[in-house]
């Protein structure tokens, strides 16, 4: 179910909508703790951070199909890199689910009259989410980029090249 897509790996595919819906998810919970935004920004932070929760799981799952069939379970030149990956991928999926439970919380708790402490305390919760989304978003992309183009690190991209 999580491997390919018109015979292509689905895990590429689906990292693209990870990686736009964790930090719109995490973009919304700092709108949210705004209070001339908090209005507006309710709705979409809910139904956007439980995308989120989808497509983490889609992109996990579906990574672990595709180490698998790249025979980078077993070994070979990135598998150290992607087997980082995974468990960066693993924390980011339970920073996700946490953010997401509070986004529910919030979602629920603030459709009336909230105190305005209780809708403090939640702001400040979704921020600090916000922060961990994008951290370690970053850091699970950075490793799974580096595994997929530089597993040595050798590799210049820089565009300086010596020609002497």
């Amino acid at each position: 179910m999580f491997d390919e897509i018109n015979g292509l790996p689905l895990h590429p595919l689906a990292v693209h909508a990870t990686v736009l819906l964790i930090p719109l998810a995490g973009l919304l919970g700092v709108l949210f703790a705004t209070p001339r935004t908090r209005a507006w920004s309710r709705l979409p932070l809910l139904l956007v951070s439980l995308g989120a929760v989808a497509s983490t799981y889609v992109s996990k799952e579906s990574g672990q199909k595709f180490e698998t069939s790249q025979g980078l379970a077993l070994g070979g030149p990135s598998a150290e890199l992607v087997n980082e990956h995974a468990q960066l991928a693993d924390l980011l999926f339970i920073i996700v689910l946490i953010f997401a439970a509070v986004v529910v919380v919030t979602f629920v708790l603030t459709r009336g009259e909230a105190s305005r402490a209780l809708v403090s305390g939640l702001s400040v919760l979704l921020v600090i989410g916000a922060v961990a989304l994008a951290i370690q978003t970053y850091r699970v992309g950075e490793i799974g980029a580096r595994a997929v183009w530089n597993p040595t690190g050798n590799v210049d991209y820089g565009g300086s090249s010596s020609t002497e």
